[in-house]
């Protein structure tokens, strides 16, 4: 109820701003234009040559003054100067530096219009004649964000994102330095900044921070690429920023009306398949914006969906130091007790809905309201097939073995022959939607030299799975006995760790109770399984959010120099519910009501393998409407019931309020700028839950609070026109996730064992040091070296304590406080370091000079590298890298763009990184192996309104590969396919 009513106030005052506020503000204009007008003051706006488009980031300048404009997203600057003449320098990398004469009277404000060539181009001619360079322009006015920035970043602009065959924000952002993707199902999914858990980036729309549907982590899959203008990466931490923003920010920009001079309208339409599977993929999107009203109004409306069809290759293998091998050197092996392969069928899809609305009354005030809508759903068919080696396996040393780690009969880790092995099988059907639904009302103002920026934000974060099916199936065991002839006998082969491969046998029990290998298995059938269960879960995990934002910026005089000082405070209440519920159908249940058992034969289907993977056995997809009619019919006749305890121990509430405010000041000297400042954030969090007491669920509420102050400090130096040097303190504190926070516990009185939230877990910490040097050279080239340093404090990790150590829990006469507990807890101190470098350069400049025929000027090369280390002390006391974090990350990509053709192919490569902690013995932690990506883009644009593009990625079908300790226990291989994609995008 309060989310509906909230939305409508929302709603209700953007229509009032629209349609009523105007006449009240027209009579304060005149007494607040001018107090403007006092200010001796020059604006304008900087556009391209053509005039079509504003250049955002541009760096204005009066000559012989320190302080520097930097163009806003509608290319307008505004700057103080005494009364006099002037000249106005603009530049922007890339375009022909322009210098102005401008008087300014005394008491007035002085209006010019500044339009900026390219710097390789003598006339507007000469750019039409070369054509579209959307690489090259759209890295230039990335580029030229990043040069103007006061603080580290990187940026992507929106015909930059279109450059490369990318669907999401993730995709778009992993091209950029020091940035390495985590990927699910072969798509990006979150990112990892410069080594550190993706955990620790934030996300923000147009400045203001959402909660990712899942928690804390930012999932930037969610985010079609389509609906942003650029995507900045902000990379060293300043005080107006978000405290829990440790490793860095991503902040997508949404487009508005007045970010365009004319009216804007784009279509885009593709359509293509994934080599793997043969399914179908299509991208639509379509933007259009337009002002009215005198350009007092403004309105744009986006959309976008991308979805394809897809399957995965995948098998899976569980390793363990076996108790059963009691041979010598059993210290030394480590065997796979299970191999599995989990064959998934899947329609994934991103779509979008972004509207902003804008009420310019005046130059000095204005209000918007904007609305965003994202979604990504995952509809899964999964077929698991699990060869279960150790089921029912006996110690070497209490006689006869079927051979499971057992080197006396030949075997080994890596190969062998197990017979009478346990299947087990899940056939699941499940259904996702993770969303965003954030609304902002904000305005800008300019008033008696103040610059007032507020914004009101409501965000909802939802991921919804369910209602699923999920059906278990095992080995037959008539009257329940085991029948070893009803297993088969299995030829495991893991010699090649990118096809661990398994043969199928009938298997012979023998009279003396010993087992031969029978005829050759060829398929998995449904007489091989007999019922475990049928479940359907349903969960929702709801987070809703309330933000007020003030900021207010003022330029002065400090210490005789030009300053900029900037305060403010914003206000963040957030609640996050867990909710799920299984129902369940057993065997005694049917059983009881004489309803003979389902059959994996009730909703197979014929349809044939659609991967490649060598399988070594055949099997039966399922049909998703007949599973579910299945599940339905014994539903309907009462034969379901509630899985006793998964809502208890599951569900939770956690709130977290967040009090903020920060100063900071931005000095300007002839060489450069120094930006000093401090933030404060006051953090309060509750948990509530049910906690299982041993005679009952019991609501249990707790909570905590801690106040933290972050100072940090970046120098500018402009070393001369083309150099850039960079230094910057920074600190950060990232709280726990919401699930963290929980006070969940599950109690194991007869294991003596708690495990769950752990509400008293403190904030990551960290403070940073960085040093880049950035070359923009007059020839359109760019090259940056920058190095790193995090000393880091608190970093979480699970954990397992020998002792709970508190008496919360104890109940009924029973003290719990010596049970062993299971949770995430702070570790110690560690390090964070690295250095980055960054480069791009075509052939345009030095065509001329170098006698090449023009066509081979359009040739163009980017790069960048980044080397990590890492190390962090867990809390049991080992020393151990970041989870997520490559030692080496580069990404390389050729282009051509000449004549209306572009065309780029690009390669992304990481080193391998920790996924997991193992339990600290010589199996070893978990690791996700080292990856490419190849990527190719072809497009031709007829004239400046068509143009068609054909899109591959992943053209050389790269796996993701997890192993376990040492790279030849691979416990998990996936491979996904190349995918093709042609389409259409129109301009006008």
């Amino acid at each position: 109820m309060f989310k509906t009513r909230f939305k409508l106030v929302l709603l209700c005052s953007s229509a009032a701003i629209i349609g009523g506020a105007y006449p009240a503000l027209a009579h304060a204009d005149t007494a607040l234009t001018a107090s403007v007008e006092m200010q001796n003051r020059v604006v304008g706006v900087v556009t391209n040559a053509e005039g079509t488009n504003f250049l955002v980031g541009a760096e204005v300048r009066i000559s012989g003054q320190d302080q520097v404009a930097v163009t806003d997203r509608e290319g307008r600057f505004s700057l103080h100067a005494p009364a006099g003449q002037h000249n106005v320098v603009v530049s922007y990398f890339g375009r022909q530096t322009q210098q102005v004469p401008v008087r300014i009277a005394e008491g007035e404000v002085a209006r010019i219009a500044v339009a900026m060539p390219i710097e390789a181009a003598s006339s507007v001619e000469d750019v039409v004649v070369t054509g579209r360079r959307p690489q090259a322009e759209s890295e230039a006015a990335a580029l030229q964000i990043q040069r103007a920035s006061t603080s580290l970043v990187n940026v992507v602009s929106a015909d930059g994102i279109g450059n490369f065959p990318d669907q999401n924000i993730a995709a778009a952002l992993s091209r950029l330095p020091g940035v390495a993707v985590e990927r699910d199902q072969g798509q990006e999914r979150a990112i990892s900044l410069r080594g550190a858990p993706s955990r620790w980036a934030t996300l923000s729309f147009d400045g203001l921070n959402v909660v990712s549907p899942g928690g804390k982590r930012a999932r930037t899959d969610t985010i079609p690429a389509a609906i942003a203008k650029t995507v900045t990466i902000r990379k060293a931490v300043t005080a107006d920023m978000s405290g829990e923003t440790l490793a860095g920010n991503i902040d997508i920009s949404t487009r508005g009306a007045f970010d365009y001079p004319d009216r804007a309208v784009s279509l885009n339409l593709g359509y293509g398949y994934n080599d793997l599977g043969g399914g179908t993929q299509h991208d639509l999107s379509a933007f259009v914006a337009d002002t009215f009203a005198d350009g007092k109004f403004g309105a744009a409306l986006s959309f976008s969906t991308y979805e394809r069809e897809m399957v995965t290759d995948n098998f899976e293998t569980d390793w363990e130091s076996a108790s059963e091998d009691r041979e010598a050197g059993s210290e030394t092996r480590f065997w796979a007790d299970a191999h599995q392969n989990k064959l998934y069928r899947l329609t994934r899809s991103n779509t979008a809905y972004a509207g902003r609305f804008d009420y310019r009354p005046s130059d000095e005030h204005r209000f918007y309201f904007s609305s965003i809508y994202t979604e990504f759903t995952d509809d899964e068919m999964r077929n698991a097939h699990e060869f279960d080696f150790d089921d029912n396996a006996i110690r070497t040393s209490a006689g006869a073995t079927r051979g499971y780690a057992d080197i006396r009969t030949g075997n080994t880790p890596m190969k062998g022959t197990i017979y009478g092995v346990e299947l087990d099988s899940s056939l699941n059907v499940n259904h996702t939607v993770e969303s965003i639904f954030t609304n902002t009302l904000g305005g800008d103002h300019f008033v008696k030299g103040w610059y007032v920026s507020w914004r009101l934000n409501y965000t909802q974060s939802q991921a919804e799975s369910g209602p699923s099916f999920n059906s278990s199936w095992r080995s037959p065991r008539p009257n329940g006995v085991i029948d070893y002839s009803l297993r088969p006998t299995v030829i495991y082969d893991y010699t090649n760790r990118d096809q661990h491969g398994v043969q199928l046998f009938d298997t012979i029990v023998n009279p003396d109770g010993t087992f031969s290998m029978g005829a050759f298995k060829r398929s998995l059938d449904p007489q091989d399984y007999e019922f475990v269960n049928l479940r359907s879960t349903t969960r929702l995990q709801d987070s809703e959010s309330i933000s007020a934002r003030i900021d207010l910026t003022r330029e002065l005089e400090l210490f005789g120099r030009s300053t900029e000082l900037k305060f403010g405070g914003q206000y963040d209440s957030r609640t996050k519910t867990d909710e799920r519920t299984t129902l369940e159908i057993l065997p005694a249940m049917l059983a009881g009501a004489n309803v003979p058992m389902p059959s994996p034969a009730d909703f197979a289907i014929n349809d044939p393998y659609k991967g490649d993977m060598p399988l070594g056995y055949a099997f039966r997809y399922f049909s998703e409407k007949q599973a579910k009619a299945l599940w339905g019919r014994l539903n309907e006749q009462g034969l379901s019931r509630v899985q006793p305890g998964v809502s208890e121990t599951n569900n939770y509430e956690v709130s977290e309020d967040v009090i903020a405010a920060y100063a900071m000041t931005t000095t300007y000297f002839d060489w450069g700028n120094l930006v000093l400042g401090v933030r404060a954030e006051q953090v309060e969090n509750e948990g509530s839950a049910l906690v299982n007491f041993g005679n009952g669920f019991e609501p249990v509420t707790v909570g905590d609070d801690n106040l933290v102050l972050l100072p940090s400090a970046h120098l500018n130096w402009d070393i001369n026109e083309q150099m850039k040097l960079r230094l910057s303190v920074n600190t950060g504190a990232a709280r726990p996730d919401y699930s963290l926070l929980r006070p969940n516990f599950e109690l194991n009185d007869e294991d003596m064992e708690i495990s769950g939230g752990n509400p008293s877990a403190g904030p990551e910490k960290a403070i940073g040091a960085d040093a880049y040097l950035e070359w923009y050279m007059p020839s359109g080239a760019f090259f940056s070296v920058g190095a790193y340093y995090k000393h880091l404090q608190d970093v979480l990790f699970d954990v397992e304590y020998s002792r709970y150590g508190r008496d919360d829990l104890n109940s009924g006469g029973i003290n719990r406080s010596d049970y062993t507990y299971f949770t995430t807890d702070n570790g110690g101190e560690g390090y964070l370091a690295g250095v980055e470098f960054a480069f791009s350069q075509t052939l345009e400049p030095f065509a001329e000079r170098l006698n090449l025929p023009d066509w081979a000027s359009g040739f163009g090369l980017r790069g960048n590298v980044t080397l990590n280390t890492t190390e962090t002390e867990t809390p049991d006391g080992r020393k151990v890298a970041l989870p997520g974090s490559s030692d080496f990350i580069y990404n390389i990509a050729a282009s051509y763009e000449r004549y209306g053709l572009s065309t780029s192919l690009s390669w992304q490569y990481r080193t391998e990184w920790l996924d997991s902690l193992g339990d600290g013995d010589a199996l070893g932690d978990s690791f996700w192996d080292e990856v490419g990506r190849l990527d190719f883009k072809v497009s031709y644009a007829f004239n400046d309104r068509a143009e068609v593009y054909f899109d591959a990625n992943n053209l050389l079908n790269e796996p993701g590969i997890r192993y376990q300790g040492d790279r030849m226990r691979v416990s998990e291989y996936e491979s996904f396919g190349a995918r093709y994609m042609m389409g259409l995008r129109l301009n006008f």
